[in-house]
């Protein structure tokens, strides 16, 4: 199918405003945990492996390259030299992915006397045909070029990360930790002892589990929030408790259980899949017997 240049240029050229010196807007100064992981990626100039960042909707994988490329642009790195495309945009998974590099490198022709390497930045890889197979052959074979993708960590199977191995690295991203949640909304924490793992907590004493328990109880009611609000980084913002709750349901459980099941995993049964969500939601840490 045939689709105007002129369309696919004025697209990219919207995902990618710092081509024409125009800065990224909307972006949080606050960063997840795994922002510092891919900073240690990009720095790696030695590596061939390209970066694979999974994990379910809306939990930040977006901003994440989106704010590391605000870091490249201040280390200046040459803006026309860094992509950033998402194949969930219709024009785009219309294209494809050749059909979309190739209209960038026809704006911005590959400049060979350039050290910098091209960053590669593709959202929502997994609507991509064949995507592992080309992934594969650009860490194999060009060496100028490093990509990072994002892609929903249900399509993501087992399989395809064998089929990586060797060729790229994943960064698995869950929804917020308590630690995050407290650092995004700007709620103070008291000063509490580092654990390095649960083993370490069976050599305390039993005063020590009291006076931490004593230092954290101002965040109890925090806590019971977190849970309520379900760890994901837009709703957790939204003052609305009952707001929140309704952009939960409607943004990410509506999406993966009407959506994605269907799109991913053929599941047509809908209304049956969202009982069985329901019941589960309900009676979490019980017995689900499928014979009754």
């Amino acid at each position: 199918m045939e689709i105007p240049k002129t369309e696919l240029f004025s697209v990219l050229q919207e995902f990618n405003p710092w081509w024409t010196g125009q800065p990224l807007a909307d972006l949080p100064d606050w960063e997840r945990a795994a922002g510092k992981q891919i900073a240690q990626w990009l720095s790696d100039r030695e590596t061939r492996r390209a970066l694979l960042l999974t994990g379910p909707r809306q939990v930040g994988k977006t901003t994440l390259y989106r704010q590391a490329i605000r870091r490249l642009l201040a280390d200046g790195h040459p803006p026309q030299r860094i992509l950033y495309g998402t194949f969930d945009h219709p024009l785009l998974k219309l294209a494809g992915l050749e059909r979309t590099l190739q209209a960038w490198q026809e704006l911005y022709p590959s400049d060979t006397r350039s050290e910098a390497p091209q960053l590669l930045f593709l959202d929502e890889i997994q609507l991509v045909p064949d995507w592992q197979v080309w992934l594969k052959h650009q860490a194999d074979f060009n060496r100028g070029r490093r990509i990072a993708v994002t892609g929903s960590a249900s399509p993501l199977r087992d399989a395809t990360f064998e089929s990586g191995v060797g060729r790229w690295e994943t960064i698995r991203l869950p929804t917020l930790s308590f630690g995050e949640y407290l650092r995004l909304r700007r709620i103070p924490t008291p000063e509490l002892p580092e654990v390095a793992s649960l083993r370490a907590l069976f050599e305390w004493e039993p005063a020590a589990f009291a006076r931490v328990a004593s230092a954290a109880k101002p965040l109890a009611g925090h806590f019971h929030e977190y849970l309520l609000r379900g760890g994901f980084p837009e709703p957790t913002m939204v003052n609305d408790l009952t707001r929140c709750q309704r952009l939960l349901r409607e943004d990410i459980v509506d999406k993966v259980l009407k959506r994605d099941m269907t799109a991913l995993y053929g599941v047509r049964r809908i209304l049956e899949l969202e009982k069985i969500f329901l019941y589960l939601c309900y009676h979490d840490g019980g017995i689900l017997d499928t014979t009754h």
